[in-house]
């Protein structure tokens, strides 16, 4: 599913608007030699409805293959596939281009993101998505 990824800064974070419900956090973590476990992304979705349109918020933050902090962007789409194009739309913000894919869940589009750091750095072992819901 991940085609490429280009390192982009970290430049602060803007968080989900405290409108935003139905509130689910993902992330993504692997793990290295020496029984150290790193940080790769994480990923916040929501909804809101605005002018009776409802809206997918998906917010991603980037982690380079050694756990340290890039880029992180938010998203807000309404639609098809809502919750599925902010979340590609926002990871493309922070650098990361896709192969086609059908749309998936949010732990999918994840483990993929693993699997394409795991094939980027051989030290990453394992790969887990832990996620939450905060209603």
């Amino acid at each position: 599913m991940i085609k490429n990824f280009e390192l982009q800064p970290y430049d602060g974070l803007n968080p989900l608007p405290s409108y935003v419900t139905n509130v689910s956090s993902f992330t993504l973590t692997g793990s290295v030699p020496g029984g150290y476990e790193i940080t790769l992304a994480k990923l916040t979705v929501g909804e809101s409805v605005s002018a009776g349109n409802p809206l997918s918020h998906a917010l991603f933050e980037s982690f380079d293959d050694h756990g340290r902090r890039m880029k992180a962007t938010r998203t807000r789409v309404s639609g098809f596939d809502r919750e599925f194009v902010a979340v590609k739309s926002a990871m493309s913000g922070c650098g990361f281009a896709f192969h086609p894919a059908l749309p998936g869940a949010c732990e999918t589009i994840l483990y993929a993101l693993g699997e394409f750091f795991q094939a980027q750095n051989p030290e990453i072992a394992e790969v887990a998505v832990v996620s939450q819901s905060c209603h």
